[in-house]
């Protein structure tokens, strides 16, 4: 037997056992993730639907950016699965226990690597999915297309899902083992010069085109690259439209080129991995040489809280430099808020600030829901299982003489100091970008703020009430039903903050609410904001300490 068959027949074994694990958990949680896939499956559907249905009314215009949206979608698509698999590739890769077992069995390199590029590749493509499965719903129900439409859209998207995967692979082999690991600076060089290599190919205009095509890339600056002949996006999207009308040899021409490709990199990525992946391994897990004795992780951070307790300031710089120690948790943060950043700055590239006020109204409240959404998972995935973390050494805390109390109290102050920080200067940026008035900037600050502060309470006064010291998985900790529960709650006071604003704003800019009415229901609705945040804040975080004080130590 093949070494990789073997592995795949351990991993289905593993997967069958999930039924008696399943059958433990809560039915909450169950209940929960379920309504809330279907909902959100659902809800895409919808919006795409309504989207082509507004692109239908436009006219030719419209159906001209239909026909290029599916190159835009898989351009966006691919880009996104390149980056979770970089992250993925290198947890699979160097941060595994699966590794050192699989180094010490009898298995070459060229196997391994590949296999672990399959799990990695996996692992990062189900949001792919979750969002193809409606926007080809929605497009079929559109253009009333059979199901044929969605088998060639299958065929088509697992080449395009393996070659993004490997791409990221790559780049992940090749920035452990050849990316200067103690020089910062040089990563922050490399982030920013990425950021403005996309803004300059986006803003890139040929010389000679169609007249159409150049206003459709004045309105969509991304539809230039994306519909590029030599971009694999495209070869996706025009080989699903080419079969499902029949044009069979230009389909299978680009199906061909599509499945090329992507073996060619497979093969990369096996010859790639047998010369350079022993040696990345060792530059991951071994000792770095050490010329010189080096300074302590953040000690001019450390000097410049001096006026802290020395208590406080200890607990802070430990989080600080747990968190900057762990790859996949920073470069998670770095990429979901590098990517808002990066699209709020181009608002004006893409003519944002020149819409109607209904539209940049409708963009500016849709700008605090994805940033709030990323801090209510951001907070879920590092906030909520911080305590929990602590494992068996946590009696160390419940003896000291500093005081639970206390210690929840640093780790909520800088939980939020953090998620403030971060979403009040995205929309700030989002709401400077869109020329949005005073007034509503005011708002949208002042919303990120109060969800921020009450998704930070959520996350660390749950987190100590179902505190699981026996759990080393933070993924174990944050699914269970605790977990949940700051989940199902972080969502809806998201909801319930932003949803009453946007409901007035969009009916003072679309039905000219009066000016006395207008003020009148946003002091309402502020004031309902305040307290709910109030209550947000104030009540998991009592009974967050005052869990933590009846435990015994």
């Amino acid at each position: 037997m093949h070494p990789l068959t073997a592995i795949w027949i351990k991993n289905w074994n593993t997967l069958c056992n999930l039924r008696r694990i399943l059958q433990r958990e809560s039915i909450f949680k169950t209940v929960f993730i379920l309504l809330f896939a279907a909902g959100m499956v659902g809800g895409f559907f919808m919006m795409f639907l309504n989207g082509f249905q507004f692109l239908a009314n436009l006219g030719g215009g419209g159906f001209m950016i239909t026909r290029r949206l599916f190159s835009l979608f898989f351009l966006g698509l691919g880009a996104m699965l390149v980056m979770s698999n970089i992250i993925t590739s290198y947890s699979t890769l160097f941060r595994s226990r699966e590794t050192l077992f699989l180094l010490t069995a009898p298995l070459d390199t060229r196997t391994f690597v590949t296999y672990k590029f399959i799990e990695s590749t996996l692992l990062s493509s189900w949001a792919f999915f979750f969002l193809m499965i409606p926007f080809t719903a929605a497009y079929a129900w559109h253009e009333k297309l059979g199901l044929i439409f969605a088998l060639w859209t299958v065929v088509f998207s697992l080449p395009f899902v393996f070659l993004s995967g490997a791409l990221g692979s790559l780049i992940s082999l090749a920035a452990v083992r050849w990316f200067p690991r103690s020089r910062l600076v040089w990563g922050a060089a490399a982030v920013i010069l990425l950021i403005f290599a996309i803004r300059a190919i986006l803003q890139i205009r040929p010389v000679i085109q169609e007249e159409a095509t150049f206003i459709l890339n004045r309105f969509l600056p991304g539809l230039q690259l994306a519909t590029h002949p030599l971009m694999p996006n495209n070869w996706t999207a025009e080989g699903i439209m080419a079969l499902t009308n029949g044009q069979w040899l230009r389909g299978g021409m680009l199906w061909l080129v599509l499945v090329t490709n992507t073996a060619l990199l497979f093969l990369l990525i096996q010859e790639f991995g047998r010369r350079i992946f022993y040696t990345a391994y060792q530059q991951v897990t071994g000792s770095p040489k050490i010329r010189r004795r080096r300074d302590e992780l953040l000690g001019w951070l450390d000097r410049l809280l001096a006026f802290l307790p020395h208590d406080i300031r200890g607990m802070i710089m430990k989080d600080i430099r747990s968190f900057l120690r762990d790859p996949l948790q920073w470069s998670q943060a770095l990429i979901f808020f590098g990517l808002l950043g990066l699209y709020f700055s181009s608002f004006r590239s893409f003519h944002y600030n020149e819409m109607p006020p209904i539209w940049r109204n409708l963009v500016v409240f849709l700008n605090i829901f994805s940033v709030s959404s990323v801090i209510c998972s951001l907070a879920a995935r590092f906030v909520f299982p911080q305590l929990s973390l602590e494992g068996h050494s946590f009696w160390i805390l419940g003896l000291a003489p500093t005081g639970m109390r206390r210690i929840l109290l640093t780790k909520f102050f800088l939980a939020a100091l953090a998620m403030v920080t971060i979403s009040a200067g995205l929309m700030g940026l989002a709401t400077w970008m869109l020329q949005a008035g005073s007034a509503l900037s005011l708002i949208s600050i002042g919303l990120a703020v109060a969800i921020s502060l009450s998704v930070s309470a959520l996350s660390t006064g749950l987190g100590a009430l179902f505190i699981d010291l026996k759990q080393p998985n933070p993924a174990a900790i944050i699914s269970g039903f605790g977990g949940t529960l700051n989940l199902v709650l972080s969502l809806g006071m998201m909801l319930g903050s932003i949803l009453p604003f946007g409901l007035i704003w969009h009916w003072r800019v679309s039905e000219g609410l009066a000016d006395s009415l207008f003020i009148k229901a946003n002091l309402i609705v502020g004031l309902w904001v305040i307290l709910l945040s109030a209550l947000m804040v104030s009540l998991p975080l009592w009974l967050g300490i005052r869990s933590l004080k009846n435990r015994e130590y």
